[in-house]
């Protein structure tokens, strides 16, 4: 048997390295760190799915940026019409009323969504 061995080792030894080297390529899967700032480390899926999901975060915050600029135009349009000494105009009063009630209620919406998943986190984290 060990003559064996010896006649064929650089064959046994070739068969090993490259069984070594296909199961490296195939097992270990490439990572890298969060984007979380966690210290774990993710595949290529994950990585971008979290990408994904900042980047939708950042869309409905400069969405949210530009509805807040479309209503304060609103306001001082109609604020420029009243202090020019134009007619009274009904519909940009209501119009600028309504924006305001609606950012008020959107703001009370968010608040109380966040409180609701913070009672949710605590109840679940066992926390009282």
């Amino acid at each position: 048997m060990f003559t064996w061995i010896k006649e064929h080792k650089t064959i046994l030894i070739t068969i090993l390295a490259t069984v070594g080297i296909i199961f490296y390529l195939y097992a270990c899967e490439s990572k890298v760190k969060s984007l979380d700032g966690t210290n774990h480390l993710i595949d290529r899926q994950e990585l971008q799915l979290q990408l994904n999901h900042f980047i939708d975060t950042a869309q409905l915050r400069f969405a949210s940026l530009d509805r807040q600029d479309k209503i304060r135009a609103i306001i001082l349009q109609n604020a420029l019409v009243l202090i020019q000494g134009q007619p009274f105009n009904p519909i940009g009063i209501i119009t600028a009323a309504a924006a305001v009630y609606g950012v008020s209620q959107g703001g009370q919406n968010i608040t109380k969504v966040v409180k609701e998943k913070r009672k949710k986190r605590k109840v679940n984290n066992g926390e009282s």
